[in-house]
């Protein structure tokens, strides 16, 4: 079966992921009990405390809920600008066909050192930090399909 994928990734598709798993993590749960400890010094302390204590005590309220997301949007944004616009993945007998523009390059199924999938997308590794993001949008329907051709292929 050939499959033909045009990559696309943009800062939203890296920001939600890294969102997702942050927060399902034990950091996650460390995250919110940090918030709601913030929340409550500042609701008891606020009323007392000098202007300097006032401003550390809502900054430390905004940490986790609006400082935490904006670092990793702009993570996410320079990954996203690191990728190329017109990059494509295709299958073929031997293994994928990625291309880059006029480049290509045939990278061998078992090459494949393994295959993710995620509830957001199916992470291709082909060796150390190497790899291919195809979210969920760029699969469409196709998800499970192809990620049990590609496991197929590289077993």
């Amino acid at each position: 079966m050939d499959y033909k994928f045009k990559i696309r990734a943009t800062a939203f598709d890296f920001f939600k992921m890294c969102m997702r798993e942050t927060y399902s993590l034990p950091l996650g749960i460390c995250n919110i009990v940090f918030f709601v400890a913030a929340v409550l010094l500042t609701v008891r302390f606020y009323g007392n405390a000098s202007a300097v204590v006032r401003a550390l005590l809502v900054c430390m309220c905004l940490v986790f809920p609006v400082i935490q997301p904006v670092c990793m949007f702009g993570r996410a944004s320079k990954l996203a600008h690191m990728l190329p616009d017109d990059m494509t993945l295709e299958t073929t007998k031997t293994g994928l066909l990625v291309r880059v523009g006029e480049a290509s390059e045939l990278v061998d199924y078992n090459k494949i050192k393994k295959i993710i999938s995620t509830r957001d997308c199916l992470i291709i590794n082909v060796g150390g930090r190497n790899g291919y993001f195809l979210f969920n949008r760029v699969l469409g329907d196709k998800k499970e399909e192809f990620f049990e051709f590609i496991k197929s292929k590289t077993v």
